[in-house]
C-alpha cells in the first residue's frame, strides 16, 4: 500500500511538472510572438527612414536644380542690364549687390561678355564715368 501512495504522489507531480512546463511553453510562445512583433516595427522603421532619405535627396537635387536656374536667370538679367549700358558699378547700386557679383554674373553669362566688353570698350572712348557709374560725355 506504500507503493500506490508513492505512485500516486508521482502521478500527481508529473500532472503538476506537466502543468509548469506547458505554463513555460506558453509564456515563451508568447515572448517569442512579442519579439517577432518588435522585429517587424523595427524593420518598419529603418525602412521608413530609407525611404525618407531618399526623398529628401530628391527634393534636394530638384532643389539645387531650381536654385541654379534661378541663378542662371538673375545672371542673364545682370547682362542684360550691362548690355543696356548701365555700369558694373550701376547696376551693383541698383541691386544692392557688389560690382564683385556683377563681374562675376557677368563673367558666368558668355551671351552678356562680349557686350560688356564692347561697352567697355565704348567708355573708353568719349565718355566717362561718373561716382555714381553713370556714363557722361567727356568734358
Amino acid at each position: 500500500m506504500a507503493e500506490l501512495r508513492k505512485s500516486a504522489k508521482q502521478t500527481d507531480a508529473r500532472r503538476r511538472a506537466r502543468e509548469k512546463a506547458a505554463q513555460f511553453r506558453e509564456l515563451q510562445d508568447t515572448l517569442e510572438q512579442h519579439a517577432v512583433d518588435y522585429f517587424v516595427a523595427v524593420d518598419s522603421v529603418d525602412a521608413t527612414n530609407e525611404e525618407t532619405e531618399r526623398e529628401i535627396e530628391k527634393l534636394r537635387e530638384r532643389a539645387a536644380k531650381k536654385t541654379q536656374e534661378a541663378r542662371d536667370t538673375a545672371d542673364q538679367i545682370i547682362g542684360r542690364m550691362i548690355d543696356a549700358g548701365a555700369s558694373a558699378a550701376e547696376v551693383a547700386a541698383r541691386l544692392g549687390v557688389s560690382v564683385r557679383e556683377v563681374k562675376k554674373a557677368t563673367k558666368s553669362d558668355p551671351a552678356s561678355a562680349p557686350a560688356a566688353d564692347s561697352h567697355a570698350t565704348a567708355l573708353s572712348g568719349d565718355t566717362h564715368q561718373t561716382e555714381t557709374g553713370e556714363c557722361q560725355p567727356a568734358e
